[in-house]
This record gives structure tokens, C-alpha cells and sequence, in this order.
């Protein structure tokens, strides 16, 4: 459920899918770019109890503040922190890509309110590659995949995915698999 790369996911189904569509490869970013918003948060959430170190190296005496004010004070950073775990959260679980029989699917999760949905027909699939450069991404093995498509279908981009080779080439050879489906008619004889 919560894994970034799923071959042959059971029980799983995306708003758009044809009865038909079985669902191949069910991809998120990386586990590891969590720590964007994971580390702001352990800071935040760590703040309160350094904050009184802080201000006697600034010579601020902290019992001159009102009790209340640290209670907000401490409300406020708290939301703040379930703010940003929430969303970060929600982003990384919600902005999935997925290869079926059929299509590539984008799902680009914005917010609560806004998302977008990019469907690439495998058919009209023309390349793929795949980029893995830093540190980070070498060590923990992800990085983006480029789908390139014909005529007016936009280009896809797989954002920080696990093993990003691997799924290129995946796609690709589902393409290719379709390509040789698609080329004979019903007779056998190629078109």
C-alpha cells in the first residue's frame, strides 16, 4: 500500500480505467524524498525545547512572556507541523504513475482541491529514458524517467522514481509489445 514500486498491484484502481485496462506497474517517488518535508517538521517540532537555550544566549528572558503567549506559541507550531506532515504527506501518496496494457498514467496530486491526470496511450509511445545522477539518487537507486509521445500527446515525466531503468525499459517493451498486436489484422497478414 504505501510501496513506491508495485509490479501487478491487486485491489487497485485509478478514476478513468477501462473495465478491461489491468493495471501493470503502480509507481510513487522514492520513500526518500520525504525527508523534504520530514526534517522541517523533527526541526519544528524540536524548536520548543531549545527555545529557551536560545533566547539566554541572547540574553531574552523568556519567563517575561505571558503564559499565553507560549501556549500559542505552542498551538501554532504544532498545527504548523501537522500542516506540513499532512501535505507532505498527501503529495507523495497521491502523486502516483501507472502502466497498464493500455496507457501511462500521470496522476499529479497539487492539493486537496486540484489535481491532473495526463493518460499517454502506449501506442503512441515513441522512446524512453531514464536519469539517475547525484549522490542520494545513486545510493538509494531512483531517479526520473522521460516518455516521449507522438503527435499531440504531451511528454511524460516520472519524478524520482525507484529503479528508473528498469521502468523505461519496462514501458518500452510494452509498447513494443503492443506495436506487434497492433501491425497484423484479424487474418494474421500484416497491414
Amino acid at each position: 500500500m504505501f510501496s513506491a514500486y508495485v509490479e501487478n498491484p491487486q485491489n487497485c484502481r485509478f478514476e478513468g480505467q477501462d473495465p478491461d485496462e489491468k493495471i501493470l506497474l503502480l509507481l510513487r517517488a522514492h520513500p526518500i524524498v520525504n525527508l523534504a518535508w520530514i526534517i522541517p517538521a523533527l526541526l519544528l517540532f524540536f524548536l520548543p525545547f531549545f527555545l529557551p537555550k536560545i533566547f539566554s544566549l541572547l540574553n531574552l528572558n523568556l519567563l517575561a512572556l505571558p503564559q499565553t503567549f507560549k501556549i500559542v506559541f505552542l498551538i501554532i507550531n504544532y498545527l504548523l507541523i501537522l500542516t506540513i506532515a499532512f501535505e507532505g504527506f498527501l503529495h507523495w501518496y497521491f502523486n502516483v504513475y501507472i502502466v497498464t496494457d493500455k496507457n501511462v498514467v500521470d496522476v499529479d496530486f497539487h492539493s486537496i482541491l486540484f489535481k491532473n491526470i495526463d493518460v499517454a496511450p502506449l501506442r503512441n509511445i515513441e522512446d524512453t529514458s531514464s536519469s539517475m545522477g547525484g549522490i542520494l539518487r545513486s545510493i538509494f537507486h531512483y531517479g526520473d524517467v522521460l516518455i516521449q509521445t507522438a503527435g499531440t500527446s504531451r511528454n511524460i515525466d516520472l519524478e524520482s522514481v525507484p529503479r528508473p531503468h528498469h521502468v523505461a525499459d519496462f514501458i518500452l517493451d510494452e509498447a513494443h509489445k503492443l506495436y506487434g498486436r497492433g501491425d497484423r489484422h484479424a487474418d494474421g497478414h500484416p497491414s
